[in-house]
């Protein structure tokens, strides 16, 4: 008999839209007229949790801007540009991009010779070892998604690093950091200390989270959430979805990633299988994780990382 679990995931960590599944999704186009100032050195552009949009970001200084994150496609990475010049006027440009995923990446080419795209190793890995296999799926999916992706290839870096880069734009400071295998394995934040504000791509956020790499490690996205955590950000704002206030969103993935843990656990030392583990921890959860797929995807780390 399987002992049972009592861990709660509060509901608002595991807030969700309705599935699309039977609508016409909305285009994934860049809306730059929601450009908005959050702090005293940062403006974003948000997604208004439109599939297959990023939220934009721009950390400015005296002497230079951070764009991070481009849209899909380079009639998008056109437009986050024009956004940055209005913004910096002659400032440096630099580029970073939470992960390669193509609604993140693939707008860099828009971007002018002069502009210098950061990108730390783990993400070039990423590039090399997958390449455009996901921006063919977009692709695949609208007539415009593959208009979007035309031609559509990853720019090379400018800058690489290993793990942390101090980035000195005047006046303020942008640090990236490497964070590994989380959502992707080339995952990359961007804390902002002046301004206590963190760009926590997809490692905390309202959806539920995706384990979208096969090296993407259960484990090692908990301690990737302490790390988050310690920076005690006043304003998250993740790749997609709404910003949040405190460290909201990293409690609520905790919570959800350790009950994963503990039921997958649990179901693999009474000996089932990992399909068997699936089904009975999805059904645990119920309505509480509505995307049972990125549960899944959850689940099978959790089980194979269990002794």
């Amino acid at each position: 008999m399987r002992a049972p679990v009592r861990l709660i995931v509060p509901a608002v960590a595991l807030a969700l839209a309705v599935p699309l599944a039977a609508q016409t999704p909305p285009p994934p186009i860049v809306k730059t007229e929601g450009l908005k100032q959050i702090s005293p050195h940062i403006h974003i552009i948000p997604d208004n949790s439109t599939p297959l949009v990023p939220n934009v970001g721009y950390v400015i200084g005296e002497k230079a801007i951070l764009v991070i994150d481009t849209g899909l496609g380079p009639r998008n990475g056109a437009a986050v540009y024009e956004v940055a010049k209005k913004l910096g006027g002659e400032k440096q440009l630099y580029l970073v991009t939470t992960h390669v995923h193509p609604e993140h990446d693939l707008g860099a080419q828009a971007f002018p010779a002069s502009i210098k795209l950061i990108r730390s190793n783990t993400q070039v890995k990423d590039i090399a070892e997958f390449g455009l296999q996901m921006a063919e799926i977009f692709a695949k999916r609208t007539a415009l998604n593959a208009e979007l992706l035309k031609d559509a290839n990853f720019r090379k870096a400018d800058i690489t690093f290993d793990k942390d880069y101090d980035l000195d734009l005047g006046g303020v400071h942008a640090r990236l950091t490497a964070m590994g295998a989380n959502h992707t394995a080339g995952d990359t934040i961007i804390w902002v200390d002046a301004d206590r504000v963190l760009f926590s791509g997809d490692l905390a956020m309202r959806a539920q989270p995706a384990f979208a790499s096969p090296h993407s490690s259960l484990k090692h996205w908990m301690g990737s959430l302490d790390q988050l955590e310690a920076l005690k950000p006043a304003i998250i704002v993740p790749s997609h979805g709404p910003t949040g206030d405190g460290v909201g969103f990293i409690t609520g993935y905790r919570t959800y990633l350790n009950e994963v843990r503990e039921r997958a656990t649990a179901e693999k030392k009474a000996g089932h299988s990992v399909d068997e583990t699936v089904t009975a921890v999805t059904a645990a959860f119920g309505d509480r994780a509505p995307d049972k797929a990125r549960l899944a995807g959850a689940i099978r780390s959790a089980y194979a990382e269990a002794p």
